[in-house]
């Protein structure tokens, strides 16, 4: 059976880690199988839902996760196989190509009050 993976989007995320600062991961949200799925490219980890938002819910939960189950000392960054990044990258290229999306004013004060919030990790995708 060949799974068809049609890749949806192409996201930069901010994460603040306590006691490291605030990390830029890479996002891919593609739909396969009938449901959504997010990578974080760099962490080389994947959660899914049933919707984009869900997705990212999710992704920030793995995420989490992955950073609690690390043992002193070793390394974070597990990239993704190489495909995923090119679906990435070409994604990014064909949005790119479309127009810069333009945030409104709402939109860039949400981001800067997630970001000043650095008591738990905080993803906000841009």
């Amino acid at each position: 059976m060949d799974l068809q993976t049609e890749p949806k989007e192409a996201l930069t995320g901010f994460l603040n880690i306590p006691n490291i600062g605030q990390m830029r991961l890479d996002f891919l949200i593609t739909y396969e199988s009938d449901a959504f799925y997010i990578r974080c490219l760099d962490f080389g980890i994947m959660s899914c839902g049933n919707t984009i938002e869900e997705c990212k819910e999710n992704i920030k939960e793995a995420i989490e996760i992955y950073l609690e189950d690390l043992s002193e000392g070793q390394n974070i960054f597990k990239p993704s196989p190489l495909k995923y990044w090119q679906m990435f990258y070409e994604l990014r290229f064909l949005t790119e190509q479309k127009g810069t999306k333009e945030f409104s004013q709402k939109e860039r004060h949400a981001i800067e009050e997630s970001l000043k919030k650095g008591d738990i990790p905080i993803l906000q995708y841009a």
